[in-house]
């Protein structure tokens, strides 16, 4: 029988020991794991409902217009739709930059014979709302454009005025590349 005593307080020491040193190890990982505490949270008044300024009346003043702009990174299409000279214009080439839905915008290099004898070559952008109106553009063939006649840089293609003018390429030119579907022209 004091076997069996003695073996049961054996038992109960480890039990305890093993206990204890559980319990240390998760204090330890605690310690390890834990987060530093939030300061505490600066309570915020309640949010006013925003409400809308009332509309200045209506002055019989036209609108403010802008000063012209100079340099390429303005857009002149609108000013000089109303103003430019207009001319046709061989295109000379196009390349497709950017097609994001119906519109793509292209690069053109056109050349402009504006009647006097003294014809220039000028790139433009051009964005065509639809890919007919694209379509309709071809190396070759012959566009409306619009040009400053003090600055011939500044050139914009009639892309309304083309709807239905565009001619097609003369005979003779490759508005097409060779190849499988396109044999080359004799």
């Amino acid at each position: 029988m004091t076997g069996a005593v003695a073996l049961t307080v054996v038992l109960v020491i480890v039990v305890i020991g093993l206990s204890l040193a559980m319990q240390s190890q998760q204090t330890m990982q605690g310690a390890r794991t834990a987060r530093p505490s939030r300061p505490p949270r600066v309570p915020t008044p309640p949010r006013r409902s925003r409400e809308r300024k009332a509309q200045p009346p209506a002055s019989d003043l036209p609108p403010p217009t802008r000063p012209a702009a100079t340099g390429e990174a303005d857009i002149p299409a609108p000013e000089l739709l109303r103003t430019g000279e207009q001319a046709d214009a061989k295109v000379i080439s196009v390349v497709d930059e950017r097609t994001i839905g119906p519109v793509t915008r292209s690069r053109l290099t056109v050349a402009i014979d504006p009647g006097d004898g003294s014809a220039f070559e000028v790139t433009t952008r051009v964005a065509f709302p639809t890919p007919e109106a694209r379509a309709r553009v071809r190396v070759g063939g012959t566009v409306k454009v619009r040009y400053d006649k003090d600055d011939r840089s500044r050139v914009v293609v009639d892309v309304a005025s083309n709807a239905g003018d565009a001619t097609p390429p003369e005979s003779g030119t490759d508005s097409e590349p060779d190849g499988p579907d396109h044999p080359p022209t004799p």
